[in-house]
């Protein structure tokens, strides 16, 4: 009978135990805030002190007085606790009339405001820089300037609102890729070079070594097992899941759109010398301007493919920093990070090749045929 009641005493306890944890949840349940961004100024160091961690780092620690300058809250002044660590990389140290991205995130309940420095106020310098591009495009180029203006803002929109659009939409990032790299190509050359063979012989020839380069790309992808998660970009997308992407073939697309600049550069190279050829010369054989075409293209062929290499070469210098302090740097070409570069390079260059000889014939056959 003791045993009976005191097994009825421990479920009770049980029992009420659980009902305290949910009042205790109910109670200690975090309040509701909205969080937003702004910029703002540092018009004041209030305090800056370092102090040693328990691991042997040391911490720096500052309190900033800013004044925000954007927002619901513009033009007030706030107090905030700015603490820089030891690793350089997420080091943001406040000064005096510098301007900073700033969190405030708000208590719902209460109207209570927190702010925390989150990075430094970087748009101005791009702005800065755009605008100096488009001025000097515009002095240099004239017209022609202008007109390359706006293809550059159509390939940038074509990008934003085609190509990133249909990979979130799940169709395959390849084919989308060949797409955006024809539409670009043909409405660049079109109001660049105007309408005639020669834009016609380089788009064509320009699609047709991005189509290389992405049936390339492709094939060391598969035959490589590379899976497009090298990257911790591409670690982030796969751990949404808003998005159902493919991750090799968006490898693979963006093999084909880092090398279109480079191909359509040599295509409407040789495309353009080779109707000037015709133009002093009108007795001039479809062999002849196809030689002529080739001779341009192996020309330029050897610095726009020096041009990829280094270019990747460039993106890749801090990986190529570290395989130079091993031993066996050999064992880093099984790296995926490595292999991907790599055959982006190589497959870009490729694609490049191909369209010296197809944008020659083109243009030799398009131009004989003309009346």
């Amino acid at each position: 009978m003791s045993v009976f009641s005191q097994g009825i005493t421990i479920t009770q306890k049980a029992y009420d135990n659980s009902n305290n944890e949910d009042e205790d949840i109910a109670v200690n349940k975090e309040p509701e805030t909205k969080e937003t961004n702004c910029v703002a100024k540092v018009i004041r160091v209030i305090s800056d002190f370092e102090e040693e961690l328990p691991g042997g780092n040391k911490q720096r620690s500052q309190q900033l007085l800013l004044k925000i300058l954007t927002g619901h809250n513009k033009n007030k002044e706030r107090v905030t606790l700015n603490v820089i660590p030891d690793n350089p990389a997420f080091s943001i140290i406040g000064q005096v009339n510098k301007k900073y991205i700033v969190s405030e995130i708000e208590t719902l309940e209460n109207g209570n405001e927190e702010y925390f420095i989150l990075d430094y106020y970087r748009e101005p310098y791009i702005w800065i820089l755009s605008v100096s591009f488009l001025i000097l495009l515009l002095i240099v180029g004239g017209f022609k300037g202008a007109r390359t203006i706006v293809s550059l803002l159509v390939t940038v929109g074509l990008v934003a609102f085609l190509l990133i659009p249909s990979i979130v939409k799940g169709i395959n990032p390849l084919l989308s890729a060949i797409l955006v790299s024809f539409l670009a190509t043909g409405i660049t050359m079109l109001l660049v070079a105007g309408a005639n063979f020669k834009s016609l012989a380089a788009t064509l020839g320009t699609v047709i070594g991005v189509t290389f380069s992405g049936v390339i790309a492709t094939l060391v992808i598969k035959f490589a097992s590379l899976s497009g998660l090298a990257s911790s970009e591409a670690m982030i997308l796969w751990g949404n899941q808003v998005y159902q992407i493919n991750f090799k073939g968006l490898l693979a697309a963006g093999m084909i759109v880092s090398c279109l600049g480079a191909i359509m550069d040599v295509a409407i190279s040789i495309a353009s010398s080779m109707q000037e050829i015709k133009a002093a010369n009108l007795n001039y054989s479809f062999k002849d301007l196809f030689h002529s075409g080739m001779n341009v293209g192996k020309d330029i062929m050897g610095t726009m493919t020096n041009t990829l290499v280094l270019a990747y070469t460039g993106m890749a210098l801090p990986l190529l920093l570290l395989i130079s302090h091993e031993k066996n740097p050999a064992k880093y070409l099984n790296l995926e990070l490595v292999v991907s570069e790599i055959t982006a390079a190589l497959a870009g260059s490729i694609g490049l090749i191909i369209a010296v000889p197809a944008t020659a014939l083109i243009m030799a056959w398009l131009i004989n045929k003309r009346k």
